[in-house]
This record gives structure tokens, C-alpha cells and sequence, in this order.
């Protein structure tokens, strides 16, 4: 093919890999344009010099990146850098956001499908607390309690995570947020909460290997699980009891 020869719309999806229909809506968009449309029949007709754009079209396609951003990309050559790394950390939130819908199936696969009861009046379903150094902190409850964090809200622009406790809709769901000075809303002071845990003993110990500060060693109390309190790094206080 001459690089002044046109082609037809077949012969160009068959060169480029793009389906007609594919085409017929790059046209319209106006991000692939074709070198000249008949103005009686409306047929489309394209150049050897649009072969290498339709790649690369194909290409950025594949990847899932939207027309807009293709566009931008088209129109800046050789500067799509910061447009496909913004792509990349949108991609990478989708995959967190697949990896806790198949946790989701896998545990309903396990446990089967439950029907909770409706929910009659109230319970708490969520904690707030301040903290200094949110990256640390996160490390921190992670290290000190095993905690799960997870992405707990989605949204095409950024992810929203907490530590969470149990399933959305069961009886035993819970959310503790840790909020920074970055935080918009809501930010409360110094706060003070309990876990429930496994062995009181054990969980101190290692609250305070993670980095708490000991304000109540572990002890037994008339009328009172075995209990005890640590300081969080943010000055947080964190009573733990024994399940």
C-alpha cells in the first residue's frame, strides 16, 4: 500500500485489528478520524500514516484506558506519562476492590448463604479515632492486634479503607477509621475503646512489642474479664478484654 493509497474500512480493521464498528465510533468521537469521507455515500476511507495512531489506539484501549485520556494522549506525543500513571493507581484500586469481592464469594462458598434477621432498632457499627501518624498507625494495629484493613468504599477518584471486623450486613460487622490532620470531617480528640481478644496476656505483650505504652498491666477484677490497657503511638487508649 503507497503511503498516498486509501483504503476501505474493512482493509484498515483488518490491518489495524480495530472492528469496523469500533472505527465507526472513533469517528464520531473525533479520535480516530478517517483521511476522507465520501459526502454522498458516507464511506469511510483511510491512510497508511493512520495505521501506527489505530495501534496504539488498540493498544491504550486494552489497557482500559478511556477515549478522554487516549485523546490527551494523541494530542501531547511522547508526554502520556502522567496520564498512565494516574491510570495505573486507578487500575491498581480496581484490583483491591476485585480482591475483596472475591473474598466476599470465597466466603459464601464456605459458609454458605446466611439470611440475617432484619434489623430492629440500632447498634454502633463504627469508631473514629485521631491519630498522629496515619501510615504508622495502620502498621501499628496491624502488628499489634492482627486487624484487617480493606478497602471499605470506592469511588472512581480514590479508595477509603479502615479496620474491618466481620461482614457488611452481619450481626458482627464493625469498622474502626483512623483519622489524620488530612481528614476533613469529624476528626475527634484522644479516644478511648475496647477490643475483645483472644488472650489478654499475649495481645499486651505484643501491643506493647509494636509500640504502645503500658497503662494498665494485665489483671483479673471482681465481676470483670481478665483485662488491661495500652496507649496506642497517637496516645489513644486501647482496653483490651479476654473473650
Amino acid at each position: 500500500m503507497g503511503d498516498t493509497e486509501l483504503v476501505t474500512i474493512g482493509r484498515f480493521a483488518r490491518l489495524t485489528g480495530l472492528s469496523i464498528h469500533a472505527l465507526r465510533h472513533y469517528d464520531d468521537v473525533g479520535l480516530l478520524t478517517p483521511a476522507h469521507t465520501d459526502p454522498q455515500t458516507g464511506y469511510r476511507r483511510y491512510g497508511r500514516d493512520q495505521i501506527q495512531v489505530a495501534h496504539l489506539i488498540r493498544e491504550l484501549r486494552w489497557i482500559d484506558l478511556p477515549i478522554d485520556e487516549i485523546r490527551q494522549i494523541l494530542a501531547n506525543a511522547g508526554r502520556g506519562g502522567p496520564v498512565l500513571a494516574g491510570h495505573r493507581q486507578r487500575l491498581h484500586r480496581q484490583r483491591g476492590v476485585l480482591t475483596t469481592q472475591i473474598n466476599s464469594v470465597d466466603r459464601l462458598l464456605k459458609k454458605g448463604f446466611t439470611m440475617s434477621a432484619p434489623l430492629s432498632g440500632c447498634r454502633p457499627v463504627q469508631i473514629k479515632i485521631a491519630v498522629d501518624d496515619r501510615a504508622a498507625s495502620i502498621a501499628f494495629y496491624q502488628a499489634a492486634f492482627d486487624l484487617r484493613y480493606d478497602v471499605t468504599r470506592h469511588t472512581d477518584d480514590a479508595d477509603y479503607s479502615s479496620f474491618v471486623f466481620g461482614d457488611y450486613g452481619q450481626d458482627d460487622f464493625f469498622l474502626l477509621h483512623l483519622l489524620d490532620d488530612s481528614a476533613d470531617t469529624d476528626r475527634p480528640g484522644p479516644t478511648t475503646f475496647g477490643l475483645m481478644v483472644d488472650d489478654v496476656d499475649t495481645r499486651h505483650s505484643g501491643a506493647l512489642a509494636a509500640g504502645a505504652t503500658e497503662v494498665v498491666a494485665p489483671r483479673d477484677r471482681q465481676g470483670m474479664p481478665r483485662s488491661s490497657a495500652v496507649k496506642d503511638p497517637s496516645g489513644n487508649w486501647i482496653w483490651l478484654y479476654q473473650g
